[in-house]
């Protein structure tokens, strides 16, 4: 259960959790909703004292890449469908998979130190919640961190639910026009190979990629680069990345052999792990977030099942964990 602490830090509304369930965003049902289109139970929600007051669906997954300091600045917005209301929940983690404090400022309020937000918004009601740096390095924050943000989204109905839709968005404005977004990998849809396209001459065009490790235990990602033929030219391994933990880097410091002119395909496989992945093309001064869609391991043939989605790990934590009620933001 999160920290009523923390959420007394972040002063997002005047009312006390004890007035919650008759006066804020009441983001859960009285009596338990049908979410088995969202193949799941519902989840219990309750007050300061511990009473249940309702049962909320849910849906959680990952932002595999957030990037704030040194002149990097990340913001996440989502808004309320006209639906229903929803809890929100953000946490922080590093490359390394674990908690990651970091400061946050949240609709232009005060500046707060941690690694949860959660607060819970009316029916079309958006926020954005911008992601600063290591906390205490205001107002520059020079030192740079990178990470992930698991979100969970909490909804009185399964329909709410399943139409939400967060975006991460981060940028190194004024120092290169780049404003990048980075997808959210929903655990019901994440998968264990995933390839994009994009072009790398070493000079102007560059290609980045971030993994994002689904799995609990460490696990090493093969990387390889077909060129416009469909040859396999090059064939790299990331390090071991922790469990729920992440790896960016330029494809070319992966795959060290010479990469191919003109397009090429990147194939990102995990073998049996699970995985979310990003990749960015750079050109210059632009840069864009390719498209990534769902792919096999080489050698499984044309007669392969359509992936078979797969859930992650922590969404079981979310499922079996009572979750308490969040402060509501002021309209």
């Amino acid at each position: 259960m999160k920290s009523l602490y923390l959420l007394g830090l972040m002063t997002l509304a005047a009312a006390g959790l004890r007035g919650q369930p008759t006066t804020g965003a009441k983001y859960w049902s009285t009596t338990a909703p049908d979410c088995s289109s969202l193949n799941e139970n519902p989840v219990t929600i309750k007050d300061a004292s511990g009473a249940t007051v309702g049962y909320s669906c849910w849906v959680s997954g990952t932002f595999a890449w957030l990037a704030a300091g040194s002149g990097w600045g990340s913001v996440i917005r989502v808004a309320a469908p006209s639906s229903g209301a929803i809890g929100v929940d953000y946490t922080f983690y590093d490359p390394s998979g674990n908690n990651l404090n970091i400061d946050t400022t949240l609709v232009g309020g005060s500046t707060a130190s941690g690694n949860d937000v959660n607060f819970a918004l009316f029916p079309n009601q958006p926020a954005e919640l911008d992601l600063l740096g290591a906390p205490g390095g205001a107002p520059n924050y020079s030192a740079l961190m990178t990470g992930s943000v698991y979100a969970v989204f909490y909804c009185p109905n399964a329909a709410t639910c399943g139409t939400v839709l967060p975006q991460l968005l981060y940028s190194f404005l004024p120092t290169k026009p780049w404003l990048l977004s980075v997808p959210i990998s929903w655990d019901s849809g994440i998968w264990t190979q995933w390839s994009a396209e994009g072009i790398n001459d070493g000079g102007r065009r560059l290609v980045s990629l971030v993994v994002y490790n689904q799995n609990q235990v460490a696990a090493i990602f093969t990387v390889r680069v077909y060129d416009s033929t469909g040859a396999l030219v090059g064939t790299g391994t990331t390090p071991a990345i922790a469990g729920f933990g992440t790896y960016g880097d330029l494809l070319s410091n992966v795959v060290k052999t010479s990469l191919p002119q003109g397009v090429f395909k990147v194939l990102i496989d995990g073998g049996s792990n699970s995985s979310s992945v990003v990749l960015l093309q750079f050109i210059g001064d632009s840069a864009s977030s390719l498209q990534v869609a769902y792919d096999y391991a080489p050698g499984t043939g044309s007669s392969t099942a359509a992936p078979a989605l797969r859930m992650s790990a922590r969404q079981d934590r979310v499922a079996n964990t009572p979750r308490s009620i969040f402060n509501t933001l002021p309209k």
